[in-house]
């Protein structure tokens, strides 16, 4: 289908061809997906900061959207995105908080820091993949790199960030949800989202 998608405030709206996917309302997607895992089935559109599969709605209409849904002042235009602040979640679930409002019920893998604040220097990371919707992958990390402290012992900096170093033919594991993978040749093995390796995510640093 023909999607208009937003680029960064005050940039033009871009209109591009993007697959109709699986993904159904409330779970997250990819803007621009490679293929149908990461796009929103017919009639619902890719928006909001942390990307969600929504329909569009009516800014200070009550029944705009739908129950667990509320309508949010998303550029280009408003949609319904999730909320489950009020119904709360099924047991082994958290209520996971993302931008413009937005929550969705999870099962969290790693460490919950909404709910546990991160030590000082250290901030807290939500990641999302798609493909696997109700499932959040949540640390706390300091930033490491240039004009930053070298990581503690134990971690290693990867991607700007000090995440827990791992060895795929010794005794150090990474914990539940998360796999020892170099991310490319030259990149220290290091324990990621056991669906991830590089590029983009349907998520951002937890607010």
């Amino acid at each position: 289908m023909c999607g208009t998608l937003a680029t960064e405030d005050p940039g033009p709206l871009v209109r591009l061809c993007i697959p109709l996917g699986v993904r159904q309302e409330g779970e997250g997607c990819f803007k621009v997906s490679a293929d149908q895992k990461g796009a929103c089935a017919a009639g619902l559109l890719c928006g909001g900061r942390d990307h969600w599969c929504s329909r569009p709605c009516r800014l200070g209409t009550p029944a705009a959207c739908p129950e667990g849904f509320f309508c949010a002042d998303t550029p280009p235009q408003p949609l319904c995105l999730p909320t489950c602040e009020k119904r709360g979640c099924a047991p082994g679930e958290q209520c996971i908080q993302f931008g413009d409002g937005a929550s969705i019920c999870a099962h969290v893998y790693g460490t919950d820091c909404q709910q546990s604040p991160c030590p000082e220097g250290q901030r807290c990371t939500v990641r999302t993949d798609p493909p696997q919707p109700g499932k959040a992958w949540m640390r706390c990390v300091a930033e490491c790199g240039q004009d930053h402290p070298p990581c503690a012992d134990g971690m290693v900096c990867d991607d700007w960030q000090c995440v827990p170093r791992c060895d795929p033919q010794g005794s150090a594991v990474c914990a539940e949800g998360f796999r020892c993978r170099q991310p490319w040749p030259d990149a220290p093995f290091a324990c990621h989202p056991d669906w991830a390796m590089t590029g983009p995510s349907s998520s951002s640093p937890a607010p």
